[in-house]
């Protein structure tokens, strides 16, 4: 009976490393429509009076010219998924193809907070892009 409760004993923490070592999902469900907090035109000030600008509408992305919708084809094809509080658009093993990740917050502009879209791409670079032009870069790396 004691080799049964040390056997059945072993198993249980088996079964628990084995159920800890799985990747968890947080919110894994793809989606072709975007949040409403992500919706919008976003601007990236470049210099020389240039900006990056990102728009974001019901069910499509666009960025630098390239659009992505549900009905395209391939890469181009908008996904959608969470993972925390970020939003993910596109996400592939491809660094190329993926988007990067995206979430909504308040920074201070001009003496007072305003909403701006934060783009994580990459290990350490953070893109904010305020929801107006801004002649300033906002953009700040944490590693470097």
């Amino acid at each position: 009976m004691k080799q049964f409760k040390i056997f059945m004993f072993a198993l249980a923490i088996v079964f628990g490393i084995q159920l800890a070592a799985l990747p968890a999902k947080a919110d894994a469900s793809t989606s072709t429509t975007t949040p409403k907090a992500l919706r919008g035109t976003w601007y990236e000030y470049r210099g020389s009076g240039k900006f990056n600008v990102i728009k974001i509408t019901t069910h499509s992305f666009t960025t630098n010219g390239k659009s992505y919708t549900p009905s395209k084809k391939d890469d181009r094809k908008l996904q959608v998924s969470k993972w925390g509080s970020w939003y993910l658009f596109n996400k592939s093993k491809s660094s190329k193809k993926d988007l990067g990740q995206y979430k909504t917050t308040k920074k201070l502009i001009g003496g007072s907070y305003k909403k701006v879209l934060i783009k994580y791409h990459g290990i350490g670079t953070y893109h904010v892009f305020p929801n107006h032009k801004y002649e300033h870069k906002y953009s700040y790396t944490v590693l470097d």
